[in-house]
């Protein structure tokens, strides 16, 4: 047949066709149906796009992509053929682009089964290809994850046998990609850690879309266990997953890590003994196994005696191989008592036993430890000879808990100590308030400068005709959270111990060069004279430290007195006047303090040259009654004058004195008479000359709500700190004098400086016409008396022992007028001072 025959052939045909697809692809956005004759034009277009009608009549390659146009047409010919085909291919759009379009290619035939032309059925693939597309990058990527990463990635099924894993396996655990699949996952986790394994493993198998946890062993192909984070989660119901995804991260390096910082969290760095830390961990369980089982157990502190001396002379390399020694020798010397033993401070080791049977093994074990040091110790080339003192505390005797235990080993480690070298002691609650304090203060001092519990308090030095304040001296005081503010006299000795006077003293120094700088711009032009310490006046660099604190402060220096015992400055002359020689060059003057309680000769008066003499108060204490204070006052004033020396008289008290020293010309005086050692602030106002010339002393005879009996001879009790700061204390007692009394309260002498606040309560044992009474009060006011404390208290009872007290007091006073020192009473004879130097 001829192409005009099969070209009229396939219009008729069209004829009969051309409303059979009309409603079908005329609502079929994305598809249509041509028919194209064997030359290639486009006979009919049916689809929804209202650009197609241009197109009939036109050659279907002219809309086919240029670079797809050889591939149309081999598929062409060959439907011509007689074949069918799927071909896809990119045609042009409207905007010089193109669109993937895939058509399926079915051959017409005529009657004569001959092929008349084709029809074509294409649709738009564009969407389609971009989906494969993604998802083929999309599986690239994961891929190209599951190759690199470091975590194992797999696949376990229901039964938790391995049907993926990812090549990690390989890197990090030493099996071959594969080599697991099939195999159970049990295989490869240690067997400790298996039964948690199959618990996480059936608690996810159990809840769809769940995640589980958890930390095990697993074994690498060399034989050795890695330590892994393993992640659980169910994904049975994604059918693309069907099973449950597991992640294993190795984190062996990270627990190791773990374990090293543990270590070191845990353990001395030194003697790689535990540390206070671990001690504490170790005792707070041990006290809480005790609590239920009412075993007893021990605790022990041990120091080396000497050894701060030791490793300052010798060498910090010496005195550590000598910690480690000892550390050595205390591990492996009683296994068979001994639960722990610790390092907690410099040379200070704890001790934590097992559970005793006989309370008197504690005392064995603490002989045997000091029998340890009987040998010397070996280190370098030195033989070192060395003891220790032992603080023990045993519970529950000595405390039920792990802070009462650790406080009380160490007040007991503190007695022993002061018993001497080479003993130990137990704690006891009869330990008095003052040891009790003594301890407190020596604990608390190393942290007082941090926490800034130190203050400065100024007693003016004044002129004795006028009254002039030119000068004041800085005395430190100690503002404790729990004594109240502590006097230096309390502790000074245990920072000069300690060798924190270096650090106390240069924070004197700077505070008060400072508050000298803001005092003289304020207008307030006055001298401030700053007590030197002997550790302080030794120091090589103590000319350098002054000069630049004055600097910092823009001070100029003849504002600075220097105060130095007379006894520190007897001791290396030659050094001490060249130190004070360049002292002066900076235009400091220098007092002699406590003058007359030394040795010093005139001669020494002639060399070291002091601008001042500042006479000590046991001298002025007499007078001007007592002839010979008389006689070595007058010379000592007179000599200083003949020298052009200017003398203070300290501890200045009444008007008499104040008039003798006034006589002999002594020019300078400082006392309670003026003023006692006041805050900053009140400085300021005595400089603006609000104050009155006498001190006002404190009115102990307020208006009282209940009677007092005035005792003419202190009647003796036994006192103690019950409660402080709201704490119940257990301490022993200590023995006070009572100098009145009544049913509201009473007034007793200690030696013990005490603080005036809510936050303690006192427990008094006194005998009184035959019957003990134990009473409790508080504070309400004290008062200083020759070293002595005057306290008045506020007894803490009900009404119902109220009336009783006034009842048998009422007694005890009629019983007093007869007989003021009655039979079966503990009345004191000797003076205050001498009772308190007895006991």
């Amino acid at each position: 047949m001829s192409t005009q025959n099969k070209k009229r052939k396939l219009k008729e045909y069209l004829e009969l066709e051309q409303h059979s697809y009309t409603d079908i692809f005329e609502n079929s956005p994305d598809i249509l149906l041509f028919l194209v004759d064997l030359k290639g034009i486009i006979m009919k277009v049916w689809g929804s796009d209202s650009r197609i009608s241009g197109i009939v009549g036109k050659q279907y390659q002219d809309f086919v992509y240029h670079e797809d146009v050889e591939k149309v047409n081999d598929f062409f010919l060959k439907v011509f053929s007689g074949e069918s085909y799927y071909i896809d291919y990119r045609v042009k759009d409207m905007k010089n682009g193109f669109i993937h379009v895939g058509v399926s290619l079915v051959a017409i035939r005529g009657d004569d089964q001959e092929v008349i032309g084709f029809y074509g059925l294409m649709h738009n693939i564009s969407e389609k290809l971009d989906l494969i597309k993604e998802n083929q990058q999309t599986h690239k990527r994961l891929e190209s994850l599951l190759h690199h990463a470091d975590e194992i990635i797999g696949i376990l099924d229901s039964e938790g046998t391995i049907v993926f894993e990812s090549r990690a396996i390989e890197a990090v655990l030493g099996f071959g990609v594969g080599e697991g699949i099939g195999e159970n996952y049990s295989k490869y986790i240690h067997a400790d850690d298996l039964p948690l394994a199959n618990l996480k493993f059936k608690e996810v198998l159990q809840r769809p879309d769940s995640t589980a946890m958890l930390e095990v062993r697993l074994k690498h192909n060399k034989g050795y266990w890695r330590e892994f984070k393993i992640t659980l989660t169910n994904h049975l119901n994604d059918p693309s997953l069907n099973g449950i995804i597991y992640n294993l991260h190795d984190i062996t390096e990270i627990k190791k890590q773990q374990k090293e910082i543990r270590y070191m969290a845990y353990h001395d760095y030194l003697t790689g003994l535990p540390n206070r830390r671990s001690f504490e961990d170790r005792l707070e369980l041990e006290t809480r196994l005790a609590n239920v089982d009412d075993r007893k157990f021990a605790v022990m502190f041990l120091n080396l005696d000497g050894f701060k001396y030791l490793n300052d002379s010798l060498g910090h390399e010496v005195g550590d191989l000598l910690l480690i020694e000892v550390a050595e020798k205390l591990n492996r010397s009683f296994p068979q008592y001994i639960e722990i033993i610790a390092r907690i401070d410099g040379d200070e080791f704890a001790v934590l036993t097992k559970p005793l049977h006989d309370v008197a093994l504690v005392e064995n074990i603490a002989n045997e430890i000091l029998q340890l040091f009987e040998q010397p110790f070996e280190i370098k080339d030195y033989n070192l000879s060395i003891t220790s003192c032992i603080g023990i505390a045993i519970y529950p005797e000595s405390g039920n808990d792990t802070s009462s235990l650790m406080k009380n080993t160490d007040l007991a480690l503190y007695l022993a100590e002061n018993e001497g070298k080479n003993n130990y002691q137990i704690f006891s609650p009869k330990a008095n308030i003052g040891t009790y304090k003594l301890f407190s203060l020596r604990n608390d001092l190393q942290k007082a400068l941090e926490n800034n519990e130190f203050v400065i308090h100024y007693q003016p030095i004044v002129h004795s005709e006028t009254k002039q304040i030119r000068s004041a001296e800085a005395l430190i005081r100690w503002n404790h959270p729990k004594w109240g503010i502590v006097s230096p006299s309390e502790f000074i000795p245990l920072a000069e111990e300690s060798g924190l006077i270096i650090p106390i003293g240069e924070w004197v120094l700077r505070t008060v060069c400072r508050n000298l700088s803001i005092w003289h711009k304020a207008g307030y032009f006055i001298k401030a004279s700053v007590n030197l310490s002997p550790a302080q006046f030794f120091r090589k660099d103590l000319v350098e430290i002054i000069h630049q604190v004055l600097q910092e402060n823009e001070l100029d220096s003849k504002w600075l007195n220097l105060e130095i015992t007379e006894s520190t400055m007897l001791k290396h002359n030659e050094t001490n006047i060249e130190k004070i020689s360049k002292l002066r060059k900076l235009g400091i003057q220098i007092s002699i303090d406590d003058f007359g309680t030394g040795y010093a000769s005139f001669k020494s008066l002639r060399e070291l040259k002091p601008d001042i003499l500042k006479l000590d108060q046991s001298f002025i204490k007499e007078l001007p009654t007592d002839q010979a204070s008389v006689e070595i006052v007058t010379s000592i004033v007179q000599l200083a004058k003949r020298l052009s020396i200017t003398v203070v008289a300290e501890g200045v008290e009444t008007m008499e004195q104040h008039r003798f020293l006034s006589e002999i010309q002594c020019d300078w005086l400082q006392g309670y008479l003026f003023s006692p050692p006041v805050p900053e602030a009140s400085l300021l106002k005595l400089l603006k000359g609000q104050w009155t010339t006498e001190v006002e002393a404190f009115n102990t005879k307020q208006r009282r709500a209940y009677f007092r009996i005035e005792l003419e001879n202190p009647l003796e009790a036994l006192m103690t700190v019950a409660e402080l700061n709201g704490e119940i204390v257990h301490l022993g007692n200590t023995k006070v004098l009572i100098e009145d009394i009544g049913p509201g309260g009473l007034g007793f002498i200690s030696n013990i400086k005490l603080p005036v606040k809510a936050g303690i309560v006192l427990k008094f044992q006194i005998t009184i016409l035959g019957e003990d009474f134990v009473l409790y009060g508080s504070i309400v006011h004290t008062s200083e008396r020759d070293n002595l404390y005057q306290y008045g208290i506020n007894f803490i009872l009900d009404e119902e022992k109220r009336d009783y007290l006034i009842k048998h007091f009422n007694q005890f006073q009629l019983r007093l007028r007869n007989e003021p020192l009655l039979d079966g009473h503990s009345f004191v004879v000797d003076c205050p001072d001498e009772y308190f130097k007895k006991n």
